[in-house]
């Protein structure tokens, strides 16, 4: 597996031929909110207040070397055309199934030793996604109860069905027709198992949805 980096439809290797020297995948850092009142012990954690986590954007720092520098100038124009200020999709060769979402900047450029260096910067979104939308297909039936399964960002999955379905979700029930493409807020799945109950109808539901993960 090589080291390095997808911005776009531009490699770092194959179309620049950069080597990485570094690279800093900064943390999603969560967005606390802690509310002090005078006369009480500690504070009020406020963090989750809208029923989940929020995180600020996360920066990705990468450095890169240029070793034939005859090629300096032609390559610096290159990356700043294609990248400077340009919002991205960014996919690390070693975490080939999930992309960062950001904008980029050429933060550096310099020749040094005989060597030409630059540094990229984005600033991303706080989770990564898979590469590929998750698509689950399930023949249900009346009373059937199944999981589905997502990372940690919630999400809200499209659905289709081959016949007039009604399944549960919580508290809710949905009325999925052949004819359309279903999606509500308040159908959200949540980390790990999300439960579907199946109240009425014979055919197959069709789920796709967008995971991410910090």
């Amino acid at each position: 597996m090589t080291n390095g980096v997808k911005f776009g439809d531009k490699h770092s290797i194959t179309d620049w031929d950069l080597l990485m020297t570094s690279k800093d995948i900064g943390e999603a850092i969560p967005k606390t909110n802690y509310l002090t009142i005078e006369g009480r012990d500690g504070s009020i954690d406020l963090t989750e207040w809208a029923g989940e986590i929020k995180y600020d954007d996360r920066t990705l720092t990468f450095d890169f070397d240029l070793f034939d520098t005859n090629n300096f100038w032609e390559v610096k124009k290159k990356i700043s055309n294609y990248l400077n200020g340009r919002k991205l999709k960014i996919i690390l060769d070693q975490d080939p199934n999930y992309y960062y979402y950001g904008r980029c900047v050429v933060a550096s450029s310099s020749i040094s030793y005989g060597i030409g260096h630059f540094t990229v910067q984005a600033t991303c979104d706080p989770y990564k996604l898979k590469l590929n939308e998750t698509n689950i297909s399930k023949s249900v039936s009346p009373d059937q109860t199944f999981m589905l399964e997502n990372e940690r960002k919630s999400t809200m999955p499209k659905v289709t069905a081959t016949a007039n379905i009604v399944f549960s979700f919580g508290e809710k029930q949905f009325s999925i027709s052949p004819e359309t493409v279903f999606e509500s807020p308040d159908f959200i799945l949540k980390e790990g198992n999300n439960e579907i109950k199946i109240i009425s109808g014979t055919g197959t539901l069709n789920f796709s949805y967008q995971e991410g993960a910090l």
